[in-house]
């Protein structure tokens, strides 16, 4: 049985209400924080004198942190609870945010942006999908789908929201309007979370059945898993982060690069939503090197935008933002369904924290990797053609992560039900 708090509201028995309360926080957290820092650098740069290499340390502070939170979210949540996990993941981010607004000098603002990936990483992302995870059964696919969703549209939104509230109020006071909001909204939301723990099952166990952590650690597949995604997400940051400066080498305006990339972004909420529902069907064994097949083929079809004849570029763009845009959010979804196929529930939220954190660390590398290549090769075309290639070789390689697998039980419950409580 799931145990609530006195009080709590039903929201919090239904697992989709649970996923609609962990998405709203995820928008808040994920849009408002770490996807409009770059909105608040633009104004903060001049005024501060800072460089390029000082205006990257914000963001490096902030994704640093995130992966520290990813990385112990999983032990906090076995040890305190779902609700005790969120309430101080989101009190964190709102504090450091806040803070951040008070900052003069570089060295207080990274430390204000590292609490406040700390606060992100502990209350979005890994706690998401992992309590998602368990609380689903028959429809698990989907409902990590739409959480993935609900981040891409935050991404997408809360980014222009928090440039005009800079430009009308100024971004002292957006970092303190931001979090306060959050701080409020999502104080709401976290008191209908359930008082659960990612712990052993007085149920029918399911929850209790899979591989430990260390049994896990000696898994190759879990390690070759961790680096096929990681991959995946260095290609799709190297895209996501220099997309607009490519399509202006390639001869497209400022205007109509920024539409292309709001095209590609949006393109991943359907893309979600299908591969979501194509998830409870068919094994993530199967989706995981299609998705990646599909990311490789759309970044690769990059080289061809801006060529001669015109309907020649049109057509590069348009497979680019078919493909690209429509997987964009899936590997982490698929990724995250086939580690619970290969090792049960028992530790998974502890080792899909690992996987983001590597992934933390290691995407916030592909800017500096894509700049490298520019400057080495005058293009960035050899980017592009070398992270095509790697996410197809990726692809090639997760074929192979189903080495001696644990294979949860399916449910045959009528409905879904929250993994056990404490």
């Amino acid at each position: 049985m799931v145990k609530y708090g006195k009080g709590n509201a039903s929201l919090g028995s239904d697992p989709w209400g649970v996923m609609v309360v962990l998405s709203v926080i995820a928008f808040l957290l994920i849009g408002g924080m770490l996807t409009s820092l770059t909105v608040y650098m633009s104004v903060m740069q001049p005024l501060f004198l800072w460089g390029e290499a000082e205006m990257g340390a914000g963001p490096v502070a902030l994704l640093l942190g995130m992966s520290a939170g990813n990385l112990c979210a999983g032990r906090t949540m076995r040890a305190v609870g779902v609700r005790r996990l969120f309430a101080f993941g989101v009190g964190t981010a709102v504090c450091g945010w806040v803070t951040a607004g008070f900052t003069w000098t570089l060295a207080s603002f990274m430390a204000a942006m590292a609490l406040a990936g700390l606060g992100v990483g502990m209350a979005t992302i890994v706690p998401g999908i992992a309590v998602i995870s368990q609380s689903f059964h028959r429809h698990r696919g989907l409902a990590i789908a739409l959480f993935i969703g609900g981040c891409a549209l935050a991404s997408a939104t809360m980014p222009m929201i928090s440039g005009r509230l800079i430009a009308a109020l100024g971004w002292r006071e957006t970092f303190w309007t931001i979090g306060a909001a959050a701080g409020l909204i999502c104080t709401g939301l976290v008191y209908v979370l359930p008082c659960t723990r990612c712990g052993p099952s007085d149920g029918d166990g399911a929850e209790d059945l899979g591989l430990t952590r260390e049994q896990a650690l000696r898994k190759p597949g879990y390690w070759l898993l961790a680096i096929v995604l990681t991959i995946s997400q260095l290609s799709l940051n190297a895209i996501l982060f220099n997309l607009i400066a490519y399509l202006r080498h390639s001869g497209f305006d400022h205007a109509d690069a920024v539409t292309v990339y709001s095209v590609a972004n949006f393109m991943s909420l359907p893309g979600l939503l299908i591969g979501g529902m194509a998830s409870d069907r068919i094994s993530a064994r199967i989706l995981l090197p299609v998705i990646l097949a599909l990311q490789a083929a759309g970044t690769l079809a990059l080289l061809g935008a801006g060529g001669d004849p015109l309907w020649q570029g049109r057509t590069a763009i348009a497979l680019f933002i078919m493909l690209w845009g429509s997987v964009a959010g899936l590997p982490a979804q698929a990724g995250s369904m086939l580690l619970t196929e290969m090792i049960g529930q028992r530790a998974y939220p502890a080792m899909l924290g690992i996987i983001f954190t590597i992934n933390g660390f290691v995407g916030a590398l592909a800017p500096v990797a894509v700049g490298w290549a520019f400057e080495a090769s005058g293009s960035y075309a050899l980017p592009v053609f070398c992270f095509g290639l790697l996410t197809l070789l990726a692809g090639f390689a997760s074929l192979f992560c189903r080495s001696d697998p644990f294979v949860a039980p399916r449910q045959h419950a009528p409905t879904d039900r929250i993994f056990a409580g404490d």
